[in-house]
């Protein structure tokens, strides 16, 4: 059975980062209304703030005058939101308290803390086309979310190992960001990775083994966007037809 990365979205989920909520919803259209100027359906308008709900970033989201949402959608460029994915929990939960962030803990992912979670779930010492990341355990949010009290991202040098495969196209986290940079305006992670990969962000990966599976993680193709909201899913072997 496939395993969808996103919980239900409720009207009036919290946003995360200051933005009021992810999701509102209004009414267009009724179909209880005697309206005879409206339609006999339900229609409505949604509002989404879309870094608080799984997403994409797109390269534009950090890089100046850089790639956004309609130029993946090429032939050449999509293999970001498709094909094979390596998924990782990673354990031992190396949590420390944010010296800059009152009440949150700060999980920060080494080169060889990844490196020996990468060879222990897929046999292999290289970095894959993919890869999708959380840690075991980690508390979640009554809506299903990562708490985004507890900071999972990678090191600088974690991601430029990922970056060193030129076949890396598509980096995942259970969490909020790919970078935690309180106070700061720079984004070091993003910057290594959307060089070449896209990110998918505030995943819900806490019910899926680790493992290898087919990604099938296709956004809304939105003209400009930096960003777009998408429902990825990965699919075993035993879901192929045949």
């Amino acid at each position: 059975m496939p395993y969808i990365l996103s919980p239900c979205i409720p009207v009036g989920v919290p946003g995360l980062f200051g933005e009021g909520p992810a999701y509102e919803r209004s009414v267009l259209y009724d179909i209880h209304s005697n309206d005879p100027a409206h339609p006999p359906v339900n229609y409505g308008m949604h509002s989404l703030r879309p870094h608080s709900i799984p997403h994409v970033d797109f390269p534009a989201h950090i890089i100046e005058d850089a790639a956004t949402a309609e130029w993946f959608f090429q032939e050449r460029t999509m293999r970001s939101f498709y094909g094979p994915v390596l998924v990782v929990q990673l354990q031992g939960g190396k949590w420390v308290d944010s010296e800059r962030a009152a009440g949150s803990s700060v999980w920060r992912i080494s080169e060889q803390e990844l490196r020996s979670a990468v060879q222990r779930v897929s046999g292999s010492a290289e970095v894959p086309e993919k890869l999708f990341i959380t840690a075991r355990d980690v508390p979640r949010t009554k809506h299903g979310f990562h708490d985004s009290r507890f900071v999972l991202v990678l090191s600088e040098s974690a991601a430029h190992w990922l970056a060193s495969n030129p076949r890396f196209n598509a980096f995942g986290t259970s969490w909020k960001s790919s970078d935690f940079e309180p106070a700061s305006r720079n984004r070091p992670v993003h910057r290594i990775l959307l060089r070449q990969a896209l990110l998918f962000e505030q995943l819900k990966l806490d019910h899926v083994p680790e493992g290898q599976y087919f990604l099938s993680a296709f956004p809304l193709p939105l003209e400009g966007a930096s960003e777009s909201p998408c429902t990825p899913v990965l699919f075993e072997k035993s879901d192929w037809p045949g």
